[in-house]
């Protein structure tokens, strides 16, 4: 790529060819570096000048992952609202990043490798706007407060991840996403007896 090349284009093509990586790696670990190019629509060339390596677009890969994960909830604005609205936005906020949270759990393996951390990226991150909004659920007497907020979480990505493979599979619909994640995580989550005024979910 010439040294004269605006900043804008090299951004758009990295950013092209670092979003084909984790929509091909999703679902096939093992595609090569030339079908991650013509995922991107760009030459075998022009992808190494950007990264010669496999590691270095899938450390790229992996930074843009999380990225996505957490602009995806950061959108959602969990600290606001009563918390089950608040996890319903953060639910399909993560129905949008369905790719990104795809690579990352699907393939920790293969996210380790390329991690510079040797344990991985680590999900959550140390301030954590869904564990703040679990905390705050289980302080107004919404979410069990007998299960830790890192259990809660654990278990708002398990269900989420499950539901993406159910629609790669086909045996669930896009459309639906949000929806069986939200039904399977508030008949799981919400507190039972002697939950506070206001804290019942919606119909």
């Amino acid at each position: 790529m010439s040294a004269k090349q605006p900043s804008s284009v090299r951004n758009r093509t990295e950013r092209a060819i670092v979003t084909a990586a984790v929509r091909v790696w999703v679902r096939d670990r093992a595609a090569t570096l030339p079908q991650v190019a013509e995922a991107a629509e760009v030459g075998r060339t022009t992808l190494h000048r950007y990264f010669p390596e496999r590691d270095g677009l899938l450390r790229a890969a992996t930074e843009h992952a999380l990225e996505t994960i957490g602009g995806a909830i950061a959108e959602a604005d969990p600290g606001k609202g009563h918390p089950l609205d608040a996890m319903r936005r953060v639910v399909a906020a993560l129905a949008s990043a369905s790719d990104a949270i795809m690579f990352v759990f699907g393939g920790r393996s293969l996210v380790r490798d390329a991690a510079p951390n040797p344990a991985g990226p680590d999900l959550p991150t140390p301030h954590d706007p869904v564990i703040d909004l679990i905390r705050r659920g289980q302080a107004e007497g919404v979410f069990d407060d007998q299960l830790t907020a890192e259990w809660i979480q654990q278990v708002l990505w398990g269900v989420a991840y499950t539901a993406f493979e159910q629609v790669e599979r086909g045996a669930l619909a896009k459309f639906d996403v949000a929806a069986t994640v939200t039904r399977t995580l508030e008949r799981g989550i919400t507190a039972t007896a002697g939950a506070r005024p206001g804290s019942e979910p919606k119909p």
